[in-house]
């Protein structure tokens, strides 16, 4: 990516800032003087610390909030009318004053400007929502602009700025992946060989040379993974020196610029064959809210967690029904580094420097006449402020009420039943999730990241007595009912269709009200036929709920864990309530 023109960067920059303001008050951080209008928005007034103060206006949100407008945002300095800061300054400015030290206003100052870089970048080069419709699905995560949520959502700590140009997702670049040969005794493999795996991903010419540059180095039999290029130089090559030192690990070179960096950044396909396996690979970067590497237990865990899971949901009728695809992780492997794990209470960063996961991919699951898009792409909007979801339904030729509740239908009953029938779930976000459309209709749901964040019931339920001993180490004692229901209630509701419902407001005049009936309804539908099996569930996992605790993405880092580090990932904070637009209404009233 070039450097950012004038225009590119004000405009990014400005938005950034709405963006801030927008979610900052949603998660009760920023406190605004607030005069609502009768048009049914409201006026803003914010000091930024002691010398600036912003004026904006806004609209009411879905799930409460205000959105605010980028055109609207003023700055006075020192009670005079200024040019908009750039939002790293305003960081700086405010960040102090709601009680962040020092370190952390540093850190998200930084956070912000990378972020601020890659949007300019995007509004540049970023393609018409009517061109993504039939873009390669591969290169439509590239389109997408990042974490709807989390402010400095491309925050990229540890990249530089050529990093950023070369791995980052929105850079669309071939990635060449180096490949390293590890002593069996290093390296622990589960699930499908290594051999076999590794063969399959780099056909049988790419496998007969990796295996000769191994024999070379001295290093036959071998266990053989890739390794993301910036993990290699920016992590492997020291922390590992010894190990390459004495012949334990061996760099045998890339076969090829083939891969592309999907949304997580970590999670590369294969551009060349999009059928085979995607891989997800170490990158010790700190983005949106954790060290983007591979937790040891979760990945050797992995196989069987896929086992398990894929297992009773295949032969469950019901989700056969609605053609449910979890993509597997099928193959792992981890190296530990001796001296980080002989530390008590490591920072967990160092702990997952080194392994590869290997996830089924979607293609080969695809029906005739069906196509899988990223979910995220739902909440897209291009440089001009077309949604994506504007062309697409009006190609589907459905009205925005037949499309909204095709996709209610699509996502809600198979989600809802995995838990209610297996006590189990994971966070259906936009990243984690793909819809699968017939002529443009979504029709099914693809889950392609459930292991990191696959949970399961606290409660004696009889699915869960049988839990294999690899799968109950990895996910322990499960959650209490609420807050697995919250799990599934945030991932989708809060993540996404928060931002769906605004955008077909805003774009197709489509009520939110009408949004949230039309997902109540798909759930009433399911929870009737099942009423008489799942009756128990209904209550224990309780969704008609009038409210659910709201969770805070941003304030963890501004006000909570910060970048210090700790042996444990950081969690949302918990603050307020959001009241539930799935509950009959009777409940609400």
């Amino acid at each position: 990516m070039s450097e950012a023109e004038p225009e590119h960067w004000e405009r990014a920059n400005r938005e950034l800032i709405a963006k801030l303001l927008t979610e900052l008050a949603f998660e009760d951080v920023l406190l605004p003087e607030t005069a609502e209008q009768d048009d049914g928005g409201a006026a803003f007034t914010l000091a930024m610390g002691e010398r600036i103060v912003l004026r904006y206006a806004g609209r009411p949100r879905p799930l409460g909030g205000w959105r605010i407008d980028p055109a609207s945002v003023t700055a006075e300095v020192d009670g005079r009318p200024a040019p908009l800061p750039g939002a790293a300054e305003l960081v700086a400015a405010g960040a102090p004053a709601l009680g962040a030290d020092a370190s952390t206003t540093a850190g998200l100052v930084g956070e912000v400007a990378m972020t601020v870089r890659s949007d300019a970048a995007q509004l540049a080069c970023g393609r018409p929502a009517a061109e993504l419709l039939d873009l390669d699905p591969l290169l439509l995560e590239g389109e997408m602009r990042g974490h709807p949520w989390i402010v400095a959502s491309k925050g990229r700590v540890g990249f530089s700025a050529a990093d950023a140009d070369a791995y980052a997702p929105e850079a669309q670049q071939p990635i060449a992946l180096p490949w390293l040969a590890v002593d069996p005794a290093l390296a622990e493999v589960r699930g499908l060989d290594n051999t076999t795996v590794v063969r399959e991903q780099v056909g049988e010419q790419g496998f007969a040379e990796l295996r000769r540059r191994a024999a070379a180095a001295g290093i036959d039999p071998a266990v053989l993974l890739p390794v993301h290029p910036w993990q290699w130089e920016n992590r492997i090559r020291v922390l590992h020196a010894g190990d390459l030192a004495n012949g334990r690990i061996a760099h045998l070179g890339a076969l090829g610029d083939r891969y592309l960096a999907q949304q997580s950044i970590r999670t590369l396909a294969d551009a060349a064959e999009p059928g085979r396996r995607m891989l997800k690979l170490p990158v010790s970067i700190l983005n949106t809210s954790v060290y983007r590497g591979l937790p040891r237990d979760r990945t050797l865990a992995a196989p069987a967690l896929t086992d398990w899971l894929t297992t009773r949901c295949s032969a469950d009728p019901f989700l056969r029904e609605c053609g449910l695809e979890l993509l597997g992780e099928v193959a792992s492997v981890s190296v530990p580094h001796a001296a980080f794990e002989a530390i008590p209470d490591v920072p967990y960063q160092h702990t997952e420097l080194l392994g590869a996961i290997w996830r089924e991919p979607v293609t080969p699951r695809l029906r005739p006449g069906e196509r899988a898009i990223t979910l995220a792409a739902l909440i897209h909007s291009d440089p001009a402020g077309t949604a994506f979801v504007e062309p697409l339904i009006a190609r589907s030729g459905l009205t925005v009420e037949a499309w909204a509740t095709a996709l209610h239908e699509a996502t809600l009953p198979p989600l809802v039943h995995v838990l209610y029938r297996h006590g189990t779930t994971f966070s259906a976000h936009a990243q984690n999730c793909m819809i699968v459309l017939r002529d443009d209709v979504p029709v099914r749901l693809v889950v392609k990241d459930f292991i990191d964040d696959m949970q399961i019931s606290a409660e004696p339920i009889p699915e869960l007595a049988d839990l294999p001993p690899a799968v109950r180490a990895a996910l322990g004692d499960g959650v209490e009912a609420p807050i697995i229901t919250q799990w599934v209630w945030c991932g989708l509701m809060v993540c996404v269709h928060r931002y769906l419902a605004e955008l077909l407001e805003q774009r197709l005049g489509y009520p939110p009200d009408a949004f949230w009936a039309a997902a109540e309804r798909a759930i009433a539908a399911y929870q009737e036929r099942f009423a008489d099996e799942l009756g128990d569930r209904f209550a224990l996992f309780d969704f008609d709920a009038p409210a659910f605790v709201k969770l805070c993405l941003n304030r963890v880092r501004l006000l909570g864990r910060g970048y210090a580090d700790a042996a444990e990932r950081p969690t949302a904070a918990a603050i307020g309530f959001l009241e539930n637009p799935l509950a009959p209404r009777e409940a609400l009233a």
